[in-house]
């Protein structure tokens, strides 16, 4: 035995095209990093989404989320801010901070999403695992709960976007 033998294993995720969750909608979200590999401090997510779409208005109650951005564009909300976020960008979006965010041009978003302590890294696969639509509004509250979300209210319009990206304020 040496002084290092009491750390974690190094890991190493390398990109794949496979092990996706694949939501009814057109979101894709695959898990990188497990709480189980992070003795429960983080998780971590690729996630990537059809232009224009955007997740309902919610806050993640003991999950910090962590955006990088690597393609596409999003306009961002929270009640205190807006503000948009394109390829290199991190947005932080610190828990029980209520938030929304859309896509918007053309262009499919993709980025990587860092959940601390991890609460939400199960919620892509809860929802297709119950081959669940947008239809499923009931099962999908029960689904974002069960993820440490609460919703708070419906997602970005067009108007917000457009005033987001304008630099103003919804």
């Amino acid at each position: 035995m040496n002084e290092f033998s009491d750390f974690a294993p190094l890991l190493v995720d390398p990109p794949t095209v496979s092990g996706f969750a694949t939501t009814s909608w057109g979101e894709h979200a695959r898990v990188r990093l497990r709480g189980t590999q992070t003795d429960g401090r983080l998780s971590m997510l690729v996630y990537e989404c059809p232009a224009g779409f955007g997740p309902v208005r919610h806050l993640h109650r003991e999950d910090d989320e962590i955006i990088l951005m690597e393609r596409g564009t999003i306009a961002v909300w929270t009640p205190r801010e807006c503000r948009t976020a394109g390829p290199g960008d991190v947005v932080m979006l610190p828990k029980g901070v209520p938030h929304a965010w859309r896509s918007y041009g053309d262009e499919r978003v993709r980025f990587q999403v860092i959940v601390t302590p991890g609460e939400f890294e199960p919620f892509f696969e809860r929802i297709v695992e119950r081959n669940l639509t947008l239809a499923d509004q009931a099962e999908l509250v029960t689904v974002s709960s069960e993820a440490g979300m609460d919703i708070i209210g419906p997602p970005l319009n067009d108007e917000e976007v457009a005033t987001i990206c304008a630099g103003g304020r919804v």
